[in-house]
């Protein structure tokens, strides 16, 4: 009898993974306004601000729902899970079956794949050890240093390290917005023209303006690149930099990022105060991924 009900326990369980969907519920659009308002009543928003669920997706075969909401104002995203009666919501979801440190990682794989999505500014290609996501802001004097850290890296250290600028210019800084238009505008045409102009904001920082920004800008992109000026003018006129930039604001936001520099080392959120960190940051990576690092390599 006992063996009888372990064999149709199991093939309850390999046929709710074979077909999680059709098993599970769908969230109607009368759920869905009930859920949104549920949310913006138990965390007291004001009457103006809204709730939306922006994602709704099944995470096994038991029916569990992830969802994600956005709100209108500022603040990160705020991620629920639907219990498959659709009386209750979690704030986690803890599979059995899978190994903790599997589970971890995956949910650190997912979350850097958010981190770079889209991304309109990445440099070389994701198989190196180090991935580096940096939300940065060219007049930010923090963000300066940061640039001055990795211009101090040797060749063979940034052979190691893929970089991911995200634009993040803050409304205290006066030419920011402008210069993360050029900059969009530039790699539009030739990324490799971005990463020209990115060391030209931090090392000359202290030289523009708000009058002065986008005309030093297309000057230097005309003479020292293969940017087209007048077209880079027309993008600016025309706001052809606007998607990259908001797409990246809401980014930071959904994060609830609000500061520059903000970085990530392959998924985590570190901190960068000296060019020491970031060589410490980048042989983490390395034993992270399995790969010698320098001293281990003379051993």
């Amino acid at each position: 009898m006992f063996s009888y009900v372990l064999t149709c326990l199991a093939v309850m369980v390999l046929l709710g993974i074979l077909t999680p969907a059709a098993a599970c519920d769908t969230i109607s659009d009368k759920d869905r306004i009930k859920i949104e308002t549920y949310i913006k009543a138990w965390y007291k928003l004001p009457e103006k601000q809204t709730v939306t669920l922006v994602d709704g997706g099944i995470i096994d075969g038991a029916c569990y729902r992830k969802l994600v909401f956005r709100a209108s104002l500022p603040a990160p995203l705020l991620t629920l899970y639907l219990t498959p009666d659709g009386k209750h919501l979690v704030s986690n979801v803890m599979d059995l079956s899978i190994d903790p440190v599997v589970a971890e990682r995956q949910k650190q794989k997912e979350f850097e794949e958010l981190l770079t999505a889209g991304a309109l500014l990445t440099s070389t290609n994701s198989s190196v050890p180090a991935r580096l996501v940096v939300f940065s802001d060219f007049q930010c004097p923090y963000c300066k240093r940061f640039a001055e850290f990795m211009n101090r890296l040797s060749a063979e250290e940034r052979a190691k390290l893929q970089v991911t600028y995200r634009q993040l210019p803050l409304n205290i800084h006066a030419w920011a917005q402008d210069a993360a238009a050029v900059s969009a505008c530039a790699a539009l045409q030739d990324k490799g023209a971005f990463w020209k102009l990115h060391d030209f904001y931090f090392t000359r920082q202290q030289d523009f303006s708000k009058e002065t920004l986008v005309d030093k800008s297309l000057e230097f992109l005309g003479r020292e690149t293969s940017v087209d000026a007048n077209k880079a003018r027309s993008c600016l006129t025309e706001k052809g930099y606007q998607e990259s930039l908001q797409r990246d604001e809401q980014l930071a936001m959904d994060l609830g990022i609000t500061a520059t520099p903000t970085i990530f080392l392959n998924g985590r959120r570190v901190s960068i105060r000296s060019v020491e960190d970031l060589r410490a940051a980048i042989r983490s990576a390395e034993t992270e991924n399995g790969l010698p690092d320098a001293a281990q390599r003379g051993k």
